[in-house]
């Protein structure tokens, strides 16, 4: 590790704008978009960035985000993991994984999830073993308002719905609306979609 430092991004602000560069490599999305999420991890605690520094010539070579789990207070959820195309194949993926797991630590966590598309294999050989899906916030301070509201809003549309229903049972010459299609079928098992996988340590 003596060749790497892994630092808040709290820590090093000056190296905001490579961090969104480096994010952009594999997730484009607007300055202003990155800039706003930013903002929500630059922080001392999670939610939280990573930077992995190289220290020889400071260059920023990985990132990753830590944030709070709503429902496993000893639970952390990491993502937005990346390692700088030019400098991959090197184990530094491996590195940023573990040092970030060693940091958060100290925060009380004795677990760690994640999601991923396609690093399944990555991430067992970085220690962690296909899960159930987990609710988990992204680079959000706190989620519980966000389920306040949409507890809010579920009550607006049911009001909505008895509305219409009056206005059919009114209105009895309108043709009757087509039932609502069949829920899609998902996995049970430790899939949440065919397109992603949840994962966990003990760390």
């Amino acid at each position: 590790m003596a060749e790497y430092a892994l630092v808040p991004l709290f820590d090093r602000q000056d190296l905001a704008r490579k961090c969104i560069n480096l994010l952009n490599e594999e997730w484009p999305r607007s300055d202003g978009s990155r800039e706003h999420s930013q903002k929500k991890s630059c922080r001392s605690e999670p939610p939280m960035s990573f930077l992995l520094i190289r220290n020889i010539d400071d260059e920023l070579v990985g990132h990753a985000r830590v944030c709070n789990l709503p429902n496993k207070r000893e639970g952390c959820w990491i993502e937005s993991v990346i390692v700088s195309g030019k400098e991959r194949s090197k184990g530094l993926g491996k590195l940023l994984m573990l040092e970030t797991e060693k940091f958060v630590k100290r925060f009380g966590y004795n677990q760690a999830f994640l999601c991923t598309e396609d690093k399944e294999e990555f991430y067992r050989r970085c220690g962690y073993v296909e899960c159930d899906p987990v609710i988990h916030s992204t680079a959000a301070t706190s989620v519980f308002p966000i389920f306040e509201k949409l507890e809010s809003n579920v009550g607006t549309e049911v009001k909505t719905t008895s509305t219409s229903e009056r206005a059919e049972t009114l209105c009895s010459s309108a043709p009757p609306a087509p039932p609502p299609p069949p829920p899609r079928k998902q996995s049970m098992g430790t899939m949440t979609t065919i397109d992603h996988q949840y994962m966990k340590k003990n760390i």
